[in-house]
């Protein structure tokens, strides 16, 4: 069930009354049932899988805490981590390893492996970052393990945040489900207009952006340099304003419930270095990483030692495996981790405080460490939308050597996505880079959702496109 549906406009509309009428005891209960309805609208069985992640996890820590002898324990979340990644690896990567081994053993004439056919279960990446997260809290002290199963379960598959994040913490998240929580009229009111923002950004802008950027993309070879160049331009705001759009909606959809969502961007195209990129773009990912990979793999030495160089490298190429199995999403987190320890890495030749921005603390210095980043992101977004290597090796032989010719459409396209770059960054600066509400008088806040509901009735493209998530 997708949020830009009119399916789940009917079934959220089902959700808030029966969040109202039913005491908590029995709403618990409706609210999980209606998160796997809401899973399972797409295939019935991948409820399985969820459900699989869910009892993991919850006997795992319960096992844990139980246990006194360290050695239990770590074997305990062994077993945890090794079932766990065990599924999500046999269904999202089982083909990708397949396929790859193949390669190798068709070049030492060996017999090929059989290559699994089954579909992709959706978020699966992300159900399983989120329950793993409760164990390993739980086997670090930080969270006690929960005696009910239910808990665990709404936890895990509550419907605003399943599919596509943002990725919650057990502490955070659980809290505000074990109790009724009803939203006051400004809680209903911010939520609903967060949920026609997100719609507008995803249906509006997005799927407009990316009818385009298809078009270029599915033959680069063809493309002149312009339309390349605009395509990866538009892909990089289409990507953000979808992505978004889908994090506006659940945190709209979660706060019309009683429930605060984290915030999961924070205006990334005004990063001025490559560790500033990962606390603005998809936050609850990056921190997930930082907090249960990157901490566990270099403890406490401090910034710039080889070693942590080499796993800043080691994490954010993992990062970029996470979001699929292919390998231009392999090299597209192997450039961020290069690009991340060379930052890192200049500090520890030069000896220089981090204190100090590479490029000083004036609005030129920004301006000129913001563009640059800018410049490298769309590196990173022309290897993140590639499908493959060679469709990144023809869009960078395109770009450079491909023809220069006038295309009205690709002009237009072009001045949009100035245009609408430009609006992103000065909202950023203009809100202080958070997400600050306007205090509008209620008729300022009528005509808004009006203009909203307006651009979603004739602005929102014909053809019905998924969320980009979705695939990870």
């Amino acid at each position: 069930m997708s949020f830009d549906s009119l399916t789940f406009v009917a079934f959220f509309a089902a959700v808030l009354v029966l969040h109202r009428a039913l005491p908590w005891r029995a709403g618990r209960i409706a609210l999980l049932v209606a998160s796997y309805v809401f899973y399972g609208t797409a295939n019935p069985w991948h409820c399985l899988l969820l459900l699989a992640a869910t009892a993991i996890n919850f006997a795992a820590a319960r096992r844990i805490e139980a246990t006194a002898d360290d050695r239990g324990r770590k074997a305990l979340l062994a077993a945890s981590l090794i079932a766990s990644l065990g599924l999500l690896g046999a269904f999202k990567y089982g083909a990708f390893a397949a396929v790859s081994l193949n390669a190798v053993l068709g070049a030492l004439g060996i017999a090929a492996v059989p290559v699994p056919g089954w579909a992709l279960p959706i978020g699966i990446s992300f159900y399983t970052f989120q329950t793993l997260s409760y164990t390993l809290d739980v086997y670090w002290g930080k969270e006690r393990a929960t005696r009910s199963f239910t808990d665990l379960a709404l936890y895990a598959a509550f419907f605003p945040q399943l599919v596509a994040g943002p990725i919650e913490r057990f502490g955070k998240l659980m809290p505000q489900l074990r109790e009724k929580r009803l939203p006051g009229p400004g809680d209903m009111e911010a939520g609903f207009q967060r949920i026609l923002w997100g719609l507008v950004k995803k249906t509006v802008v997005a799927d407009r952006l990316g009818v385009f950027v298809d078009q270029v993309y599915a033959a680069p070879g063809a493309a002149s340099s312009p339309a390349l160049l605009v395509a990866t331009v538009c892909f990089g705001l289409q990507v953000y304003m979808d992505f978004s759009g889908y994090c506006d909606i659940a945190i709209g959809s979660a706060r019309m419930m009683g429930v605060s969502l984290t915030e999961n961007f924070r205006w990334p195209m005004l990063s001025r270095n490559p560790i500033d990129l990962w606390s603005r773009w998809h936050i609850t990912l990056s921190t997930w990483f930082r907090d249960y990979l990157f901490t566990a793999l270099v403890g406490r030495r401090r910034p710039g030692t080889p070693r942590r160089l080499l796993n800043l490298v080691i994490v954010l190429t993992l990062m970029g495996l996470w979001h699929g199995p292919a390998w231009h999403f392999v090299l597209c987190g192997l450039a961020v981790g290069l690009a991340v320890a060379a930052y890192e890495g200049v500090y520890l030749v030069t000896g220089r405080s981090r204190a100090k921005p590479l490029f000083g603390r004036g609005w030129l210095s920004a301006a000129l460490a913001v563009s640059l980043m800018n410049l490298f992101t769309l590196v990173l977004v022309l290897l993140f939308r590639s499908p493959s290597l060679a469709d990144v090796r023809a869009v960078v032989s395109g770009l450079c050597c491909g023809s220069w010719s006038f295309d009205p459409v690709v002009a237009v396209y072009g001045v949009a996505a100035v245009l609408l770059w430009a609006i992103c960054v000065a909202t950023g600066l203009l809100s202080g880079e958070t997400r600050k509400e306007l205090p509008l008088a209620a008729p300022l806040r009528a005509v808004l959702w009006f203009a909203l509901l307006l651009a979603l009735l004739y602005g929102a493209v014909d053809t019905h496109q998924q969320f980009i998530y979705f695939q990870f």
